[in-house]
């Protein structure tokens, strides 16, 4: 979303057993043991690694290192597929060990061994305006992974705002250092918890009809793919929601991070906002950037607001080749339910249909947002701890809302959307 409503060294870890190695992208080193199911750098599958000493079978001790640590490839075998419905993993193990590197092949994502995956999960809140830490909280998010099935998170970093990493205007308000430290947190602790994390520009005016902030978001993810490039957990997403500009006038803009991005990292994945606040997808797709791999395309939608045109927008993309990941998404209006609006819906038959075609067409998603407030696209309640446990009591609701035409008034889709990661 556009305003505020809206939208190292690495720890080698266990799966209750003790291993011997870690996997990485690269490399051949072993690490140390660990307690939750990660791993620090050292050997890939690829690779070999030192033989596990002891694990559960896939995850340590018979195809090379295990874990996954600064993003490593997993320890299980290479023809490894995920369970039913891309979403249930074996027991111990966490998706960047069961799922590895990310490909795109076609408009598909799919594992380093040619398995379709839908990542779910859910974003942060502006991270310049979220109320707490709540995405910072390693242990909150190993619990999300562990209990709502959580394999992605996404690190929202405002940009061009009071207390964002450029600030507003010559740079007044600017908080660079808070922000990559809130961006370092995220990043480490999904490495070290075996799960992917978008990492998200997060503006409308990274290109306006005068300026670009090429320079810049370049600078930036170039550091971003120096530090944690090895680790295939890691996702960029270089332009948030266009607005205001055609898709020729950020298609450069695209092409110039993206080049800075792959003279640094080859393969993770990149995720390229589309105009129209990232819904006119179709335009991209006439005419997509040739000169890099693993690229997708970015596709938000708020249920509430965006109904079947915006999927036939999405359909046709998807016809001309264009893969898709929807970064934010909300079962909410555009704004997010704001109250004070008047709005705060919950638009759950709506939100079944989108739930639906992601399914249909393989399409990973990410709900904003992981905050508390009175909006009803805010996930956590007022009393939800920063650290967790989140059990379902600390989830928003939609019952007891008032009905409304489409959905409920007064709730939130907290609960809704953790029930659809748990599909």
């Amino acid at each position: 979303m556009n305003n505020v409503r809206s939208s190292i060294g690495v720890v080698c870890l266990g799966l209750a057993v003790t291993l011997a190695a870690c996997g990485s992208k690269g490399g051949a080193a072993s690490g140390s043991a660990g307690t939750d199911g990660t791993g620090a750098s050292g050997g890939s599958t690829a690779s070999g690694g030192s033989t596990g000493t002891a694990g559960n079978t896939g995850a340590a001790g018979n195809t090379g290192a295990a874990g996954n640590g600064a993003g490593g490839t997993a320890g299980s075998p290479p023809d490894a597929a995920p369970t039913e419905g891309g979403n249930a993993l074996p027991p111990g193990m966490t998706p960047v060990q069961v799922y590895g590197q990310l490909k795109v092949v076609g408009t598909q994502l799919q594992d380093q061994s040619g398995h379709p995956v839908q990542l779910k999960g859910v974003s942060s809140h502006w991270l310049n305006y979220e109320s707490k830490t709540f995405p910072e909280s390693k242990p909150a998010i190993q619990y999300a992974r562990d209990n709502w099935k959580l394999s992605v998170i996404r690190a929202a970093m405002g940009v061009d705002v009071a207390g964002g990493y450029l600030g507003t205007g010559t740079g007044t308000n600017a908080a660079q250092a808070t922000m990559l430290s809130k961006v370092n947190t995220i990043i480490q602790n999904a490495i070290d918890l075996g799960i992917y994390v978008i990492v998200d520009w997060h503006t409308s005016d990274a290109v306006t009809a005068t300026t670009t902030q090429a320079t810049a978001a370049s600078a930036f993810f170039t550091s971003i793919a120096t530090q944690y490039g090895a680790s295939p957990n890691v996702i960029y997403e270089p332009y948030n929601e266009p607005n205001k500009v055609t898709w020729a006038q950020i298609k450069p803009y695209h092409e110039a991070v993206v080049a800075a991005i792959r003279a640094v990292d080859p393969d993770n994945l990149i995720i390229l906002g589309t105009p129209t606040y990232s819904q006119d997808v179709d335009l991209a797709a006439a005419d997509p950037l040739t000169d890099a791999t693993n690229l997708l395309y970015t596709l938000h939608f708020y249920a509430c607001t965006h109904k079947q045109p915006l999927r036939d927008k999405a359909n046709k993309a998807i016809s001309l080749g264009l893969p898709l990941f929807i970064t934010e998404f909300g079962i909410t209006p555009a704004d997010g339910g704001v109250v004070k609006s008047g709005d705060n819906d919950v638009c759950e038959g709506e939100g079944n249909t989108w739930f639906a075609w992601m399914a249909q067409n393989n399409i990973s998603g990410a709900s904003w947002k992981l905050d508390q407030c009175t909006d009803s696209s805010c996930i956590l309640t007022a009393d939800a701890p920063v650290d967790g446990p989140w059990t379902d009591k600390f989830l928003t609701t939609d019952a007891g809302g008032t009905p409304v035409d489409g959905g409920e008034k007064g709730g939130g889709h907290g609960l809704f959307v953790v029930d659809w990661m748990r599909e």
